[in-house]
């Protein structure tokens, strides 16, 4: 299977029930990491009445649930058809919009302008037209929070090459490789921060058991180094 493939199928099927083995780590995934990055947001000045992209946007959970109940306006774009419908099936708000688009062929108009962007795990599946795709945001905003698997993560990289994880078109940046692009760019990197100790493939039973750890390793500097997700705050 391709990864266009796949991602059209977890769009169909959504992401949430695509992603995660237990439900128990998808809920605590989904509401840390959302609310982190809404406050990330707000230590780069992205204001509430700002007009934000979700770009890589899935099935819209994330811009239905939060952003569209936090910024004035929301433009979510993703490619695949299936999860576009459902996030416009789902929406609640008549703040947000949505449309099939791929991101490695991203256009804006000349007047278009975002007070912020958000970037939730998608840029590892576009790795090869990343350095574009985040030249053209800065046409359009100064103002990007990225969130990414940790590259710097052995075993992360040694998942990559299972079947799985290729049928995703998984290959995730090494953290200074992506600042890097975000630098060459015009960007700068205010925040950053390694957190979340619970790969999405976690069994309910290691993830009771470990939870309690997480806070530890995350404010380690060197059991850091076991968290999966990296988080920025990028700004020109």
């Amino acid at each position: 299977m391709k990864p266009e493939e796949y991602w059209h199928q977890a769009g169909e099927a959504g992401y949430d029930n695509t992603y995660y083995v237990s439900h128990d780590v998808g809920e605590h995934l989904s509401r840390r990491l959302r609310a982190l990055a809404v406050d990330i947001a707000g230590q780069i000045g992205i204001r509430a009445d700002a007009r934000v992209l979700d770009l890589g946007c899935g099935d819209g959970s994330f811009a239905n649930t939060v952003l569209a109940r936090t910024y004035q306006y929301v433009h979510g774009c993703d490619l695949s058809e299936g999860g576009i419908r459902r996030a416009q099936e789902s929406a609640e708000l008549s703040n947000v919009q949505f449309e099939v688009c791929d991101l490695r062929n991203l256009k804006f108009r000349d007047d278009e302008r975002y007070g912020g962007a958000f970037l939730m795990g998608i840029l590892h599946h576009v790795k090869q037209a990343t350095p574009e795709i985040v030249r053209k945001l800065r046409e359009v905003t100064d103002k990007v929070v990225v969130l990414e698997p940790n590259g710097n993560h052995l075993l992360r990289k040694a998942l990559e090459l299972t079947p799985s994880y290729r049928a995703a078109g998984e290959d995730s940046f090494k953290t200074a490789e992506l600042e890097a692009i975000f630098k060459d760019a015009g960007f700068r990197r205010p925040v950053w921060q390694r957190v979340n100790l619970f790969p999405n493939f976690t069994p309910r039973w290691v993830f009771r058991a470990l939870r309690f750890a997480e806070p530890a390793c995350e404010s380690s500097s060197i059991l850091r180094a076991l968290c999966t997700v990296n988080m920025w705050g990028f700004a020109a």
